[in-house]
């Protein structure tokens, strides 16, 4: 069961989980970083995609579960079809899909369990949704929450569609607002957390379906920035002594986000990502956030949420396995790792890591953090060399990860990175191996993020790769 998550919480703090999609497996690394914390709260609340970590706390789940039981699910039960005459009328096309995978294989595979979440008396939880026939958004209290309106919570219109309800029909909250901070000010919360996934970046983008999003970012920002106004005004009235909510201090924000915007759905569906690398970026992000918490919490303006422009950029995937040594013996051990290469930045090419460590016979899985990523050259050699630390049964630990470097075209052809140094701590270096199946999926799977056409595209990639395999100047993502 959760405890420190709930436990003890002697400031009012409310945590708001806003939506992104099946992306949120980012929130679950979240959720472990700010256990290890000690920061308690009296009150979740999800809106769209966030409504899965918020029902799966509501259940009883502890964060360290529910970082496992996403890192268990096929992403691809989230994808069920409608009967095939629904897409032989285009025009009156109900939705691209229907709630049939989360309904079936989604929800028992997280665990969310609705008569649960009804008993659930740790913290309040709370969902929005909104009611389409009234146009106005519905803050659902865990008590009186049933499953259609948790999968109404998260019906996108085209991609799911609307659930009728009693008499009104219900689809996703987040063309009106993706994250409800007002609820937690009016149940007298003095410190919000705010954790923001959608993206947040400056550049409109080409394309269909990225404008499609782009309009869910701009509603969703416009309604966060409306909350925001919303609160400076109450702080306000708070300084001056009337406080309409019964706070005696100005309310705190504190914000968790990406650095960079996260990748989308299609990218988690077609393999470019997974919900391991979420879970490690969720983790990372929120363990440097905490290292630097500001008192007073972040200005309620719209930098609270904007993320760093992502330029051009590549990811892909790699999985080593072997034997370490830890705690006086070798045990097996498995590194998954993202790597994230950015184009140069003030002439400095940008490398980023996230990882995580399955240790011993049992397999748990821990996230890494405070990473730092060099490229070197050493007798003739050259190596990505990977620093951080991990925390095990409440002790901080250091990893130090070399990767031997051969060449782009060893890449492309999946003959590079087969094998890796790893030490974890003061113990022996170890060698870990990378399978060629492996090795041909992250090739393969390596994904260029830029609106381009294919030959701009490979040209772009084929720069990225040669900057990673003979830049010497890098920054750290």
């Amino acid at each position: 069961m959760a405890t420190s998550l709930f436990e003890s919480a002697t400031t009012n703090r409310s945590l708001i989980l806003a939506g992104g999609g099946v992306r949120l497996a980012y929130h679950a690394g979240v959720l472990k970083a700010l256990e290890e914390s000690a920061i308690s709260f009296r009150h979740v609340d999800g809106t769209s995609g966030g409504i899965f970590n918020t029902a799966m706390l509501a259940a009883g789940l502890d964060p360290e579960e529910i970082c496992a039981r996403w890192r268990q699910l096929n992403v691809m039960n989230f994808v069920s079809l409608t009967p095939a005459e629904n897409y032989l009328r285009l025009t009156r096309m109900t939705a691209m899909g229907d709630a049939d995978g989360i309904r079936k294989q989604v929800f028992p595979t997280l665990g969310i369990d609705v008569a649960k979440i009804r008993q659930n008396r740790r913290f309040r939880a709370t969902f929005n949704v909104c009611n389409f026939s009234h146009k106005t958004v519905e803050n659902i209290a865990d008590t009186q929450i049933n499953e259609d309106f948790l999968i109404a919570g998260m019906s996108l219109p085209i991609f799911m569609p609307a659930l009728q309800i009693n008499s009104d029909w219900y689809t996703d909250a987040v063309w009106i607002k993706d994250a409800n901070l007002m609820d937690a000010v009016r149940g007298g919360a003095e410190e919000i957390w705010l954790v923001y996934c959608i993206g947040n970046s400056r550049e409109y983008l080409d394309g269909s379906f990225v404008q499609y999003v782009h309009m869910i970012e701009m509603s969703a920002a416009g309604g966060l920035l409306a909350e925001f106004d919303w609160i400076t005004q109450i702080n306000e009235q708070i300084r001056q002594g009337n406080s309409p909510y019964g706070q005696t201090k100005p309310i705190r924000l504190q914000v968790i986000k990406p650095t960079f915007p996260l990748p989308l759905d299609p990218d988690l569906f077609l393999k470019h990502i997974d919900v391991r690398a979420l879970i490690n970026m969720g983790y990372a992000d929120t363990k440097a956030y905490l290292e630097h918490v500001p008192a007073a919490g972040v200005p309620c303006d719209y930098k609270a949420a904007q993320m760093q422009e992502p330029g051009i950029s590549m990811q892909f995937m790699g999985q080593f396995k072997g034997e370490t040594f830890w705690e006086g013996a070798r045990v097996p051990v498995k590194l998954y790792a993202l790597f994230d290469l950015r184009e140069p930045v003030e002439g400095s090419f940008q490398v980023g890591m996230f990882c995580s460590l399955a240790l011993g016979l049992a397999g748990s899985e821990v996230s890494t953090y405070k990473h730092s990523v060099s490229l070197l050259a050493t007798n003739g050699e050259r190596q990505l060399l990977l620093t951080g630390n991990f925390c095990n049964d409440g002790q901080i630990h250091t990893i130090r990860a070399t990767f031997p470097l051969s060449s782009a075209l060893d890449f492309r052809l999946g003959l590079d990175l087969k094998r890796m140094i790893l030490q974890l701590d003061e113990n022996e270096r170890s060698t870990l191996v990378q399978s060629t199946r492996s090795r041909l999926k992250s090739s393969w799977n390596s994904h260029l993020y830029v609106t381009a056409g294919w030959q701009r595209r490979w040209a772009m990639k084929n720069k990225l790769l040669r900057l990673f395999y003979n830049s010497t100047n890098v920054a750290e993502v």
